[in-house]
């Protein structure tokens, strides 16, 4: 398979640092559109589409791989390996924030630094040892079911609470309308894959320099759930934003392009 042309992948610009963008579930590449135009007269701009997304190569998306996060990470390393790049920034939203933290502990020298956007290294409370994760698992079965019952419906619902700003709803007009693009059947698998997981293991091995941004009210992922990422990696930074919702980088895209610049073009490390 030729990945470079299965994840649709798009290069803009060609001098300074690689920086990989990836989005997460039911977002796309125009998502990074303001980040990659500030940064390519600077640095060589790669964007993707994940497996699972309707603009990627279904050949792409495995029921068996993607029920995992681990699927995601995998991808993330060949598509690396496709691509000849290594030692490159690496900046993943959400489930891709998950996959690259997994794919930086598998290969230390993938990354030399990470902007992990509004990730959370397991959505589950654990109130045996104090974790806020920010859903119970029954809140999350509940989801899973609703899901499987009506997966359009529960796209509107979930979509418009995710991305927030309802003085601003094309936002989440156009989320909802990227979500509906999935087929039932693998929102179902990488639905599953996101919300179920726990990367907690496997902070420890996460050695590049990381900035850990996350909105000041994100549905999904508390600010608790982001200081403990952040406290949880060797060498991080947590970096609260003004922005509100899931998608920050849609909502309020200069105010991420101000926080992520100076680090992601190397000059404050």
């Amino acid at each position: 398979m030729d990945r470079i042309s299965a994840h649709r992948v798009r290069i803009v610009g060609n001098d300074g640092p690689t920086v990989l963008f990836a989005h997460g579930l039911g977002g796309n590449q125009s998502h990074w559109d303001p980040l990659v135009a500030a940064l390519s007269p600077r640095a060589q701009c790669i964007t993707f589409s994940i497996a699972g997304s309707p603009d990627a190569d279904p050949a792409l998306f495995s029921p068996l791989r993607h029920q995992s996060v681990v699927g995601f990470s995998d991808d993330i390393a060949l598509l690396c390996g496709a691509l000849g790049v290594r030692d490159i920034v690496y900046v993943g939203h959400s489930v891709s924030a998950m996959a690259g933290a997994l794919a930086a502990a598998a290969d230390p020298g993938l990354f030399s630094r990470m902007v992990l956007l509004n990730g959370s290294p397991c959505y589950v409370d654990e109130p045996e040892s104090g974790y806020v994760g920010g859903f119970t698992r029954a809140q999350i079965d509940d989801a899973f079911e609703a899901i499987d019952a009506d997966f359009a419906l529960w796209a509107g619902g979930f979509g418009r609470l995710l991305m927030g700003n309802d003085s601003t709803p094309r936002f989440a007009d156009d989320f909802i309308t990227s979500l509906r693009r999935y087929s039932p059947e693998v929102a179902s698998t990488v639905f599953r894959a996101a919300f179920g997981a726990d990367i907690r293991p496997f902070l420890a091995r996460v050695r590049p320099p990381v900035r850990v941004l996350q909105s000041r009210e994100d549905p999904a992922v508390p600010m608790a759930t982001a200081q403990w990422f952040a406290e949880a990696l060797p060498d991080a930074h947590l970096q609260p934003l003004r922005a509100h919702g899931h998608f920050p980088h849609v909502v309020d895209p200069q105010e991420v392009i101000a926080a992520i610049a100076p680090f992601v073009l190397g000059n404050d490390t």
